[in-house]
């Protein structure tokens, strides 16, 4: 069946304040950010097939947390008479972003308000510009290869089976280095008036006070400087293990790169975007989208642990121990529960994206290419997508510990790792989703 789409596309400036604090960097402390040297810039497009209208919205944040992504995706949803599973709320991650959620006080002292209430508005005016200026067009797909991002889940040779505390590249460790393209043009004249790009990376090759979206502005950069009439947008995979390799490849610690250096790496994944528009393949499936939210629960915190971390040299270990050690003793459940938001948006058999609300591990992804490739001919596996819920491993990693796993949980003073059949549940709920797409 041949489909034939509308689509609008539309961009923001969102950078936010000097002075704002920075999210992702817990170590920065009070300081506030002195500077900017990448603006960042939010990206609306609109698809519809005179069915059915979806609605992704990128943001260069950190992530969305608390209740940001649903008030802005419900009054997208609201304005544009969509239901919610037609809108996708996709974060950059950037560590350079402007500090939102109500935690982020507790690291950096405050959070500017004023600016996120004002951001949630720029969202929802965005889109409604870009579905308001919606024209008839084609879309096509096509992947790319960039090679930059570096596993940094580095085996620990004092304890074999584990991981490192610390994050160290792991060039053997499993990555995605494909870049999936969604190419949308005006069906009139056939010129690209959007460039959709995704990778699996971090974008945390920059640290510092200086606001910035890393090597995904500068490659949004690149793009629209190849292609002057289109907008470009970026939209993150399953990066939560995946961060851009040192600058010497033989290092055995990341670095931090200079803003030119940074720029290069923009540029590089820039360049896999368009080779890999030379090779395009027509998209011509119906649109369809399916949304969920699975309950993920945490191992049980036990006596035993709460009493080994009130010693530890570890201040993050220990607030999480006196936090546990209450809840404890006053007989309260011993375990975290919470909502991992999942979504699909479906082009027939041709292309689906899947949406996590977390930050995925890699082989999240990998898996979901596998699982679903009979089914498509291109799956776009995405992390960071709508409320964020921190870091997801799968069940392989479970027993390697280190920062993905379980140190990440404890500092947001949940339970303890995610429990072992958490990655099972999330496939098995996003394969009932698909099916659900007819």
């Amino acid at each position: 069946m041949t489909n034939s789409y509308v689509a609008g596309i539309a961009t923001v400036d969102m950078t936010p304040p000097v002075g704002t604090p920075l999210a992702g960097f817990t170590g920065r402390g009070f300081h506030s950010s002195t500077g900017v040297y990448h603006p960042l810039r939010a990206v609306a497009l609109s698809l519809g097939d005179g069915d059915t209208d979806v609605v992704v919205v990128a943001v260069e944040l950190e992530g969305c947390y608390d209740d940001f992504a649903d008030r802005v995706a419900g009054q997208i949803a609201a304005r544009l008479g969509l239901a919610r599973r037609h809108v996708l709320i996709n974060a950059s991650h950037t560590h350079c972003g402007p500090a939102l959620q109500e935690s982020d006080v507790h690291h950096h002292g405050r959070i500017d308000r004023e600016y996120r209430e004002q951001l949630v508005d720029t969202l929802v005016t965005v889109a409604e510009r870009a579905h308001a200026h919606r024209f008839p067009a084609t879309v096509e797909r096509a992947v790319g290869h960039c090679d930059f991002a570096v596993n940094r889940r580095r085996p620990d040779p004092d304890r074999p089976g584990r991981v490192g505390r610390a994050m160290r590249p792991n060039p053997d460790g499993p990555t995605d280095h494909d870049v999936p393209v969604l190419v949308v043009s005006s069906a009139s004249d056939g010129v690209v008036r959007a460039v959709v790009a995704s990778y699996a990376c971090h974008p945390t090759s920059r640290g510092g006070l200086r606001i910035g979206g890393d090597f995904v502005g500068f490659a949004l950069d690149a793009i629209e400087e190849a292609f002057p009439f289109a907008q470009p947008m970026f939209l993150q995979g399953c990066a939560g293990d995946q961060k851009p390799g040192p600058t010497d490849p033989a290092a055995t610690v990341f670095d931090t790169r200079s803003v030119p250096q940074v720029a290069e790496l923009g540029a590089a994944l820039a360049q896999a975007v368009t080779t890999a528009m030379t090779h395009r393949v027509r998209v011509d499936g119906p649109l369809r989208a399916g949304f969920e939210a699975v309950t993920v629960r945490a191992e049980a915190a036990t006596d035993a642990q709460v009493s080994e971390a009130l010693v530890s040299a570890l201040p993050y270990e220990q607030e999480w121990a006196r936090h546990w050690q209450h809840i404890l003793a006053e007989g309260g459940t011993p375990y975290s529960e919470t909502e991992l938001e999942l979504q699909v948006i479906g082009f027939g058999d041709d292309l689906v994206l899947v949406g996590q609300g977390g930050e995925m591990t890699v082989e999240h992804g990998l898996r979901f290419k596998r699982e679903l490739g009979d089914r498509f001919d291109q799956v776009v596996p995405l992390g960071y997508s709508n409320t964020m819920v921190g870091y997801v491993p799968v069940a392989r990693q479970f027993e390697e510990y280190g920062y993905e796993v379980r140190d990440a949980n404890l500092m947001r003073l949940r339970s303890g790792r995610w429990e072992q059949d958490t990655e099972d549940r999330i496939h098995t709920a996003v394969a009932r989703l698909v099916e659900d797409l007819g």
